[in-house]
């Protein structure tokens, strides 16, 4: 599989759900996708799934996954959030795999569909308090229908997903391929050949592609100069986090900071360009 890391611009979002293919990626949300009208065909952790109207696929977080074809009259609702959104259920979310991901329309019992309904009913974007509530129901009733197992036991598969989680968890300290796999317990060279046979994604690129992840979301903060950021996302000089964050995003990062903040300001002056 070639699989590239999402940067999602918000941390939640709840309306509809994509009509066109997107290819293979990871992120670090939680994802559902609900079918309301049409047949989608998902790859979801290197498995084929057609979804049918009433079905609903629950990704975990940095489990790779991709639409790849989507019915002409797809209609269907989407749900990103980060695992800890809904506390109670953050344990479940982080250390535990479905033997399946997608939850079958006669599976779904009535609190689910009621959610999903609500949540299909409230506009994009409005600032519903019952949107939370719904979200909470829909995801607590979907994975009571799951078998979940703890991601131990999933073997290879589980070593993908644990090599994604350590490698987001630490991107923004000194980071290699072997300090990597010491911490994973496993070889450098073992480590090296699922990115290249595997992921067919270069180690450094992915480091950087989370690290630039992190510095979009700190520039949104007016406290931060462009040279914390910098320092605060793992690099350790300001030339290679511009010359990686105008690879990753086509934009200068005072170009990308003073879009965000909409105005000139200190962020620009800390990061010669």
């Amino acid at each position: 599989m070639t699989v590239f890391y999402e940067a999602r611009d918000e941390n939640l979002f709840i309306g509809p759900m994509t009509r066109y293919p997107y290819p293979l990626h990871i992120h670090e949300l939680v994802e559902l996708a609900c079918v309301l009208r049409g047949e989608v065909t998902m790859q979801i952790d290197g498995r084929v799934y057609t979804l049918l109207p009433g079905d609903i696929a629950v990704v975990f977080p940095l489990i790779p996954h991709s639409f790849d074809r989507l019915s002409p009259d797809t209609v269907g609702l989407a749900a990103f959030f980060l695992a800890d959104t809904i506390p109670q259920l953050t344990p479940a979310l982080l250390n535990a795999l479905p033997e399946s991901p997608v939850l079958r329309s006669e599976a779904v019992n009535a609190e689910a569909r009621l959610a999903v309904d609500r949540l299909a009913r409230i506009p994009e974007g409005e600032a519903s308090p019952s949107r939370m509530a719904y979200l909470h129901l829909l995801v607590a009733n979907a994975l009571s229908e799951m078998h979940l197992r703890p991601i131990a036991t999933y073997g290879e598969q589980g070593l993908a997903y644990r090599i994604f989680k350590y490698i987001s968890d630490h991107a923004c300290e000194a980071i290699t391929l072997d300090n990597t796999a010491r911490g994973l317990g496993i070889s450098a060279s073992h480590l090296s050949h699922l990115f290249s046979q595997r992921f067919h994604i270069n180690f450094r690129r992915f480091v950087n592609a989370i690290r630039i992840d992190r510095a979009k979301l700190l520039m949104r903060d007016p406290r931060m100069t462009l040279t914390s950021i910098c320092y605060s996302c793992g690099y350790g000089n300001i030339r290679t986090f511009r010359r990686a964050f105008l690879r990753e995003t086509g934009m200068l990062p005072s170009e990308y900071c003073q879009k965000q903040r909409g105005t000139e300001d200190p962020c620009r002056a800390a990061l010669p360009e």
